[in-house]
């Protein structure tokens, strides 16, 4: 990965935190999610290696819902009360402990349905690996359930409620079930 590309991708992401809420599409905050994803994907392992946090503080309130929110900070301080020094052992918008960059992403046109829109990404995360097998190119599927809250100036935005991995348990769902 270049220089020039992390820059730009800091810089990026620097002008959205720090940018003042406005109204959206449903597919931004996912678009930031994958993008943060494959930034973090590209970036060499090493002690001194710098990652985007899907969950800073930032993030959390600039583009999750507010229930999201909780069930992350009450799952987070159930961990620390458990002397646990990893929320999520996994990346939890690749689905995985090491990917590749995302490759051939594709993101469905957001469904509404009762107030939550959905938008499904599709990507490759297993491509990059040596060696021929079987799934190295199949296709992931994630749902990002989101909602619509108000901003800081009272401004509808649609806000990330969920992340659910197809076939599998939705991030929220075990964030909950962390918090017990």
């Amino acid at each position: 990965m270049t220089a020039i590309y992390k820059l730009t991708m800091a810089g990026s992401l620097l002008l959205l935190l720090g940018a003042p809420a406005q109204a959206n599409e449903p597919e931004e905050p996912v678009k930031l999610l994958v993008e943060m994803a494959s930034y973090n994907a590209g970036v060499e392992p090493s002690a001194k290696a710098v990652y985007d946090d899907y969950f800073s503080a930032g993030m959390l309130l600039n583009f999750f819902s507010q229930g999201f929110t909780e069930a992350y900070v009450k799952a987070l301080l159930a961990s620390k009360r458990g002397n646990d020094t990893m929320l999520l052992d996994y990346d939890p918008v690749l689905g995985g402990q090491e990917g590749c960059v995302p490759k051939d992403v594709t993101y469905g046109k957001p469904q509404t349905k009762g107030g939550v829109t959905e938008v499904l990404v599709g990507f490759k995360r297993s491509w990059c690996y040596d060696g021929e097998y079987e799934g190295k190119n199949e296709v992931t599927e994630v749902l990002y359930r989101l909602v619509q809250e108000d901003d800081e100036v009272d401004e509808k935005r649609y806000v990330i409620d969920d992340i659910h991995f197809v076939n599998d348990v939705p991030l929220r769902a075990e964030l909950e079930a962390m918090a017990k």
